[in-house]
């Protein structure tokens, strides 16, 4: 799935699609115009959020308002979905567990610390999301 990028900025959206996470002053490293593979998406509190590979090759979980959502494709075939705990969570436990539902590959879906590794840096983690990112980028 690809998608274009038409914002870089969070100041570009509306609170509710900014979350706690992002200040209104977050910048992503994402170039207005450029086309982004989609590799997976979850929803954290209100706020959905495509993983792509950002402009310095870091895997980044971007809010999905910031792409044009008329270029968006229908969800490819083998990704998975799964529910997580922050669907029924309320109150304090969005801080603790915020993520609702995760869509991509295997182990973005399967395993409910994949997502974490890859904002930290985890060299595993990476190396699986890039094996994604190669196979959906595939003809």
């Amino acid at each position: 799935m690809k998608a274009v990028c038409r914002y870089n900025s969070s100041s570009r959206l509306a609170d509710h699609h900014r979350g706690r996470f992002s200040s209104i002053e977050s910048t992503y490293p994402l170039t207005v115009g450029g086309e982004y593979v989609v590799v997976g998406m979850g929803i954290w509190e209100n706020v959905l959020s495509y993983l792509v590979c950002d402009d310095i090759g870091v895997p980044t979980f971007a809010p999905a308002g910031l792409f044009d959502p008329e270029d968006v494709e229908v969800i490819p075939p083998g990704w998975e979905f799964a529910l997580r705990g922050g669907i029924s969570a309320e109150g304090t436990e969005l801080w603790t567990n915020p993520c609702a539902a995760v869509w991509g590959y295997h182990e973005l879906v399967a395993d409910p610390s994949h997502a974490g590794a890859l904002e930290e840096g985890d060299d595993e983690a990476r190396a699986i999301f890039r094996e994604a990112l190669r196979r959906q980028s595939a003809p």
